[in-house]
């Protein structure tokens, strides 16, 4: 019998990582619930506590910006600080985006940069991997009590956007504009997204309860 031995090279592990990585992610993206504002602030108040300010600045960023773990953990201090705009190419679509940054993510960023005690200007922001950061936010959910919910660096982008949605009275304006944010292919798939239930759309013909 024959014998054939393959020997990898390192651009070959690599790829079959990037492989895992993104099978992961999109099981992730899939499964992830939203958390309301006050169990972030809970979840939030947590890190606080704990001292962990990177992570208590990952909820607010993740929250704020929508924009996915993998995008995030590329940021760099230098890039974030003071800025009034965050402009980047997301690493899943290669699309350039720019993202206003309000005055409240601009003190948040200045106030944990200082109780981080003034990192390196050009060290990464958020330095945990991807696995560690979900254990410590599942870690910290159930501190808080949060039993039900499965949390994952992906609730973060996907509570913004519901956060949104409700903000924006759930209208049908702000579910296209979440999906062109979003990088959603239709609102019926960012719909599907926020978890939005056929009751939630039912209540929408309670609008009609009156005579003409």
């Amino acid at each position: 019998m024959s014998r054939f031995i393959y020997y990898f090279s390192f651009s070959d592990i690599l790829h079959i990582f990037d492989i895992q990585r993104n099978s992961m992610t999109k099981s992730i993206d899939k499964t992830s619930d939203y958390l309301s504002t006050e169990e972030l602030r809970k979840l939030n108040r947590y890190f606080q506590n704990q001292k962990n300010y990177s992570m208590a600045l990952l909820i607010e960023f993740g929250f704020r910006t929508l924009l996915r773990f993998s995008d995030l953990e590329r940021f760099k201090w230098e890039d974030i600080l003071n800025m009034d705009e965050l402009t980047l190419n997301e690493k899943k679509t290669n699309k350039r985006r720019a993202i206003k940054v309000g005055e409240v993510l601009r003190e948040l960023i200045t106030k944990y940069y200082s109780e981080m005690e003034n990192p390196y200007i050009k060290s990464k922001v958020f330095e945990y991997t991807l696995r560690h950061t979900n254990r410590l936010l599942q870690i910290g959910a159930k501190e808080i009590g949060i039993r039900k919910k499965n949390i994952s660096t992906h609730s973060l982008r996907k509570s913004g956007a519901r956060f949104i949605w409700e903000e924006f009275n759930k209208s049908d304006e702000s579910l296209i504009k979440l999906s062109m944010v979003l990088n959603h292919s239709s609102s019926a798939i960012t719909r599907r997204y926020l978890g939005i239930t056929k009751e939630e759309i039912a209540d929408i013909y309670e609008g009609f309860n009156f005579k003409l």
